[in-house]
């Protein structure tokens, strides 16, 4: 009985070795791959999709922002915007982990002044 309990103890602990592993992986290979993704002259505002096969972006090259069509057949410049768009900061942040799990846990969980339990 103790042995079982003591394998299913480990088993647990490797699991949450291979999920942290995996959240830090995957962040080094984000950064690593960001320079090839974003560009350093051209970055991607906004993307609306329109289809399964178009879409409508909004691009900005040297300052300036273009909006732009997108099917699989042609790309064509749809407008020159004469107001940059500008994007909050935090929408572009990551979460940590702490913070998506301390989403999860408090995530159904209001603060409505009742704290009584049963």
């Amino acid at each position: 009985m103790i042995d079982e309990i003591i394998s299913l103890f480990l088993a647990i602990i490797g699991i949450g070795i291979v999920i942290v592993f995996t959240y830090f992986a995957s962040k080094w290979y984000a950064r690593r791959m960001l320079p090839i993704a974003g560009g350093r002259h051209i970055k991607i505002i906004d993307r609306l999709v329109l289809s399964k096969t178009s879409s409508i972006y909004i691009i900005e090259l040297q300052g300036i922002q273009y909006m732009l069509g997108v099917s699989e057949k042609k790309i064509e410049i749809l407008k020159q915007l004469e107001e940059p768009i500008q994007i909050p900061r935090n929408e572009f942040e990551t979460k940590n982990l702490k913070n998506i799990f301390q989403t999860f846990l408090h995530k159904g969980k209001e603060d409505d002044g009742n704290n009584d339990q049963w």
